[in-house]
């Protein structure tokens, strides 16, 4: 029982009591303090509801597009009519939290006079919130009564963005190969398109003699342009199994972790698609950097309720990822399957890239990133508690010592 639970049963425990004493004695003095103890709790309630009904809010500061881990200074402004004093005046905010989305901030405001408070909203984790004021407690003198109500104020639509950082694009295998094989690897020579006339640098080998005789003037073949390799980025949508606040920071992390992949492949000039594998699967699909604002709204909303393990999506992928330039894969969980899946898509001639999202040191988990690199996969772990700066683990000191 708390103390104003306690403070009101005894406070009926003491009225009942006089009452019966002055009923069963009949001594004036029982009933005098009795309706002294009765007018104090009318004072209280007229009070609190005087407050209560004339108080006015104002809130500022609330944006409706935020970037996660940023915090919001907000202002509002209090003001009331009541000329009897109430004990506390409670202001319930809806903001975005992984835990019960909502601050309690007291305010004192003495009647007729505008009062500003400033309150600092945190905005930990991606999602669409609603953020102001969901309601208004007001408790009386002697703290016996408390009355709610909702403020006459519509709640703010809150979208709180993934970050998005700059990474180095994953570079397919038309792009390994030296200048020389990227001029030439944009031409499709099984599909000649045109021709023109012969210019400085062209190559013999496309000069269309026929044609070059009828018209007495060197002629060359176009040919189209083949398409760039594809990336495919593929998160694990599996339900994290987590503390909440916990399980919430490492599903923002894969969401950033497969959006920094997306913008980096889109900005090189690489076609990327991203199949979202969850309870209601969808897939998105972009050529350029200006496709991008579609899969960070998609990242925004994305549910972690894949019924599929991580290793079955990625089996379920095997016949799209050969006909793919290179795949970047985004997971917090990492086993001995997945490790070998990964390599059997590195060694099939598919650029593999595994981001794992853990804080997790053991030395078998630590090996298994060790193999996967000898074995051509980009693999990197992210730390989610210091996403900021990518963990340099032991087994990439050592790798790197190998290499030196």
């Amino acid at each position: 029982m708390n103390i104003l639970n306690a403070r009101r049963v005894g406070y009926a425990l003491c009225m009942a009591a006089l009452l019966a004493a002055g009923l069963s004695t009949g001594t004036r003095l029982y009933y005098l303090v009795f309706f002294m103890l009765l007018m104090m709790l009318a004072l209280g309630l007229f009070s609190a509801l005087w407050t209560l009904w004339s108080i006015r809010f104002e809130l500022k500061g609330v944006k409706a597009r935020v970037t996660r881990g940023e915090s919001l200074m907000t202002v509002f402004t209090v003001r009331h009519t009541s000329i009897l004093p109430v004990s506390a005046i409670r202001v319930q905010l809806s903001v975005p939290s992984g835990f019960s989305g909502t601050q309690e901030v007291n305010v004192t405001s003495p009647p007729f006079v505008s009062r500003t408070f400033r309150q600092v909203i945190h905005c930990p984790h991606r999602g669409v919130y609603e953020a102001g004021v969901t309601k208004i407690t007001v408790t009386d003198i002697f703290g016996m009564i408390d009355l709610s109500r909702r403020p006459n104020l519509k709640l703010v639509k809150m979208e709180v963005h993934p970050r998005v950082t700059d990474i180095e694009p994953m570079l397919l295998k038309n792009a390994d190969m030296g200048p020389e094989f990227r001029s030439t690897a944009t031409e499709d020579n099984a599909l000649p398109s045109d021709v023109r006339k012969w210019q400085d640098g062209d190559e013999l080998k496309k000069v269309h003699w026929k044609l070059s005789l009828r018209k007495r003037e060197l002629m060359v073949r176009t040919y189209e342009e083949s398409a760039r390799p594809d990336t495919l980025v593929i998160p694990d949508l599996q339900q994290v199994t987590a503390l909440k606040d916990q399980q919430l920071t490492i599903e923002d992390c894969v969401c950033e972790a497969s959006l920094n992949a997306v913008k980096a492949q889109l900005e090189a000039g690489y076609p990327t698609r991203m199949p979202l594998t969850n309870a209601h699967p969808s897939e998105l699909a972009g050529q350029a950097p200006a496709d991008f604002p579609p899969y960070e709204d998609a990242m925004l909303r994305v549910v972690f309720d894949s019924p599929y393990d991580y290793e079955k999506v990625l089996l379920l992928m095997q016949a799209r990822l050969q006909r793919t330039g290179g795949a970047v894969l985004v997971t917090a969980r990492l086993t001995s399957r997945i490790a070998d899946t990964v390599l059997r898509m590195q060694q099939s001639g598919i650029t593999t890239r595994l981001i794992w999202i853990s804080d997790d040191a053991r030395e078998e988990n630590l090996t298994m990133l060790e193999r996967l690199r000898m074995g051509g996969v980009q693999a990197e772990q992210l730390d989610p508690w210091t996403i900021d700066h990518p963990v340099s683990t032991r087994a990439d000191r050592d790798f790197d010592d190998d290499y030196d």
